[in-house]
């Protein structure tokens, strides 16, 4: 290829990013005047802005939970890394979040696109199929919710090794071995689900037709076996829990969310019928009828050879790998961002199948019209849905429509009737929420604190703080009690400073605490 032809393809390809962004700022440009949805983003950014505008506290990010608190065993350094240089640059403004957030999807978009060329892909297929991706109402949440960046993030890093990862099979060149183990090591930090990645690259050798020399695999095997070490380390000095063998145990029930979610999933990529979330799902027959015209698309392809076995095996082996860490949950609710790294999987067989059918120029016509078609539908969609994410008590009255037997949207609906005022239906959603999910004690305590019945509210708490559950807030709330019914401020000091042992990066505790420490002091002069 000579210099004229590397700069045909450089501008191509560039024009293709500025359509991209284009369109996808066109759509989803006024997300960036929506505030938080008070789910997973206040815990993560809301209530920790004192903590992250400090830059000093950087290093203690890689060692501490996703949410500060030992009540969740998840480690995800890198998006919290993300909120913080936000903040300490531009302040906390939820304008910013959502601004790069677009950036991101974009990134992240034109990346997989760089890697599917990297494969040998039809370009003008891809840029067609990325711009239906780009507007698909399922990946609208990816894109308006500020914590599902962390799957776009994970996107980014895995997509980007795997560019280098390809380039490293080809020329067997150090510089890109180290670039796709550092961006390996990248997507590590950001969720633990790319531990899996490990997998994706062996298999790819296999169903791509590449050739790994046994000096090679352990060049590999030696520098990747530390970034395993090292993110291993940090994460168990971050997290006590998440132990994988407890969630093995029930390995019929993990299958059973597999099969369901990949239904789910598959069918409203076909059928853009999107809801916030999904929950206790039962699959019915329009589900089966449109599984069962993928399998049929799939079956012709596999008959008039369009689509490679071994490359279906690979895109069928990256879907499932990385859903399967979302069934293992005991909890198991759909929530569509979690596909932003698995797209690959759903573009590679269409981009290859309608490769081997537009020789025809009939054809040809024939899916530009049905691209316009579905460009429009998915962007009227999508324009439409992403409101469902403009504020609380919209995102969690749709949430409560869609998924009403979900103990979290019972609770949150509680939570937005306690705001309100509205005490007797706010009690009503906490003990639905319960009884869905008996880990809302705090809660129905909250109840009977504003009842006046502080011996139920105490109660409460305290088999809150025994099953492990919101010991924090429950400390903290305690401590209230404390002061409030017994007069006993040392007690008081003393259950805030369990809080804080428990979150201590919340600066509203700190603030709590250093209250009941003035009390003291102006009780001590008197």
């Amino acid at each position: 290829m000579n210099n004229k032809e590397k700069f045909k393809i450089i501008k191509s390809n560039l024009f293709f990013l500025l359509i991209l962004t284009i369109v996808v700022f066109c759509l989803y440009g006024k997300s960036i005047n929506f505030d938080f949805t008070y789910g997973d983003d206040t815990n993560l950014i809301l209530y920790k802005v004192g903590y992250l505008s400090d830059i000093r506290n950087l290093p203690t990010i890689f060692t501490t939970s996703c949410y500060y608190s030992k009540d969740f065993p998840y480690y995800r350094p890198l998006l919290n890394l993300s909120f913080m240089l936000e903040i300490v640059v531009f302040g906390a403004n939820t304008k910013v979040y959502h601004l790069t957030n677009i950036i991101l999807f974009i990134l992240a978009l034109y990346l997989m696109y760089v890697f599917l060329i990297k494969i040998k892909l039809n370009a003008i297929v891809l840029k067609f199929l990325i711009l239906l991706v780009a507007v698909h109402p399922i990946f609208t949440s990816t894109v308006v919710w500020i914590p599902a960046r962390n799957d776009t993030l994970l996107a980014i890093f895995i997509y980007t090794s795997l560019i280098f990862f390809v380039d490293y099979l080809k020329t067997k060149n150090t510089k890109n071995l180290i670039l796709y183990l550092l961006f390996f090591a990248l997507a590590l930090f950001t969720k633990e689900s790319s531990i899996l990645i490990v997998f994706i690259y062996l298999l790819f050798i296999w169903c791509f037709n590449y050739k790994l020399k046994k000096e090679e695999l352990i060049k590999n095997i030696i520098i990747a076996v530390p970034i395993i070490v090292i993110y291993l380390y940090f994460r168990h000095i971050a997290i006590s829990g998440g132990n994988i063998i407890s969630y093995l145990t029930n390995f019929s029930e993990t299958l059973k969310n597999m099969f369901v979610g990949a239904l789910i999933y598959l069918y409203q990529f076909i059928i853009p019928d999107i809801h916030i979330m999904l929950y206790n799902i039962k699959v019915n027959v329009i589900h089966f009828a449109s599984f069962l015209l993928l399998l049929f698309v799939i079956f012709v392809g596999f008959y008039k050879k369009f689509i490679a076995r071994k490359v279906f095996i690979w895109c069928v082996f990256l879907f499932c790998l990385f859903l399967f860490p979302t069934c293992l949950l005991d909890d198991y609710i759909i929530l569509n961002h979690r596909l932003v790294p698995i797209i690959p999987a759903i573009i590679i067989p269409i981009a290859l199948f309608i490769e081997n059918i537009i020789k025809k120029q009939i054809i040809k016509k024939v899916l530009l019209f049905l691209f316009v078609i579905l460009f429009l539908f998915y962007l009227g969609i999508s324009f439409t849905f992403q409101n469902n994410y403009r504020e609380k008590n919209i995102y969690w009255s749709n949430s409560y429509i869609d998924a009403p037997n979900c103990h979290a949207t019972a609770y949150w609906m509680g939570r937005l009737c306690f705001e309100q005022g509205d005490f007797i239906k706010a009690k009503e959603f906490f003990i639905k929420a319960n009884n869905l999910k008996p880990i809302y004690f705090s809660d129905l305590a909250l109840i009977y604190y504003r009842e006046g019945n502080m011996d139920k509210a105490e109660e409460l708490y305290n088999k809150s703080i025994e099953y492990g559950i919101n010991k924090a807030q429950c400390y903290r709330n305690l401590s209230v009690i404390y002061l409030r019914k017994d007069k006993d401020i040392n007690k008081a000091i003393e259950y805030a400073k369990l809080a804080i042992q428990e979150e201590p990066y919340d600066e509203g505790y700190k603030l709590y605490l250093q209250e009941l420490q003035k009390l003291t002091n102006e009780k001590d002069n008197i």
